[in-house]
């Protein structure tokens, strides 16, 4: 991740969190000059995540909550590709999958069709979106409180409906990992994961740099609970040999 995308993830989690800042106080925040807030604004105004007014910054929530997912989405795209590749090589043709509502799990979604036939479980509404029309793919939606910041369903009903089902593959990923665990910032979103975690034959994460350049403040797992640790290369090295020297059995992408 630049530095210049590492602060506009930070300025979207700021907005996330207080809806309005003042811009001079982001640059404080960010330990940067105003000439460079501006233009990491201005970026994100251009992509329609951002509005100015009057020396600060601000999102109407409804786009707000829409923002959070979209710019998730739109970031190390290329990286996520690869992590999604390598995911689908673990899948077999026949398996059922439970899948959770991470961008970068959502890639696998473009090589889907080199396993099916295969039956997806999901509380991801851009997967179900995705995959519908897709041939070979029995695709069964978890119902729930659709959450608009994560773009999925949530709560007892999903939780429930996930532990409905045995599967063979859970395919995940994580908001930050601190160690050798993986974090979320989310109550609700903890309970799915770890819900899918459960009913899960093999259990495949993966993980691109961004990971590692983030807090949050729930606990979901340990990355010793994976079969599969999907790692970026561009992932620092050091980090990659404790991951190896605690266990943790990866495969660097």
């Amino acid at each position: 991740m630049s530095k210049a995308d590492h602060r506009r993830s930070e300025i979207i989690r700021i907005l996330m969190e207080s809806g309005t800042a003042q811009i001079k106080d982001l640059a404080v925040l960010l330990d940067v000059s105003l000439m460079t807030i501006h233009r990491d604004l201005n970026d994100l105004h251009d992509q329609g995540l951002v509005r100015r007014i009057r020396g600060a910054v601000s999102v109407e929530k409804s786009m707000l909550f829409e923002s959070s997912y979209l710019y998730r989405a739109r970031q190390h795209v290329e990286e996520k590709r690869r992590l999604a590749r390598a995911a689908a090589a673990h899948i077999e043709p026949g398996n059922a999958i439970v899948w959770d509502d991470s961008s970068t799990t959502f890639h696998v979604c473009d090589f889907i069709e080199q396993v099916t036939p295969i039956t997806v479980i999901t509380n991801a509404l851009p997967v179900m979106e995705r995959l519908r029309d897709k041939q070979d793919v029995e695709l069964i939606g978890l119902g729930g409180k659709y959450h608009r910041v994560y773009n999925g369903f949530f709560g007892i009903a999903c939780e429930r409906a996930i532990r409905s089902y045995h599967v063979d593959v859970a395919l995940m990923s994580t908001t930050t990992i601190q160690g050798m665990s993986l974090y979320t910032q989310d109550e609700q979103v903890v309970r799915s994961k770890q819900a899918m975690m459960e009913i899960a034959r093999k259990k495949i994460l993966l993980v691109d740099e961004s990971k590692f350049h983030f807090s949050a403040l729930n606990y979901v797992a340990e990355l010793t609970a994976f079969d599969v640790v999907l790692v970026s290369q561009s992932v620092d090295r050091d980090i990659v040999q404790n991951m190896k020297e605690a266990g943790v059995r990866l495969e660097l992408v």
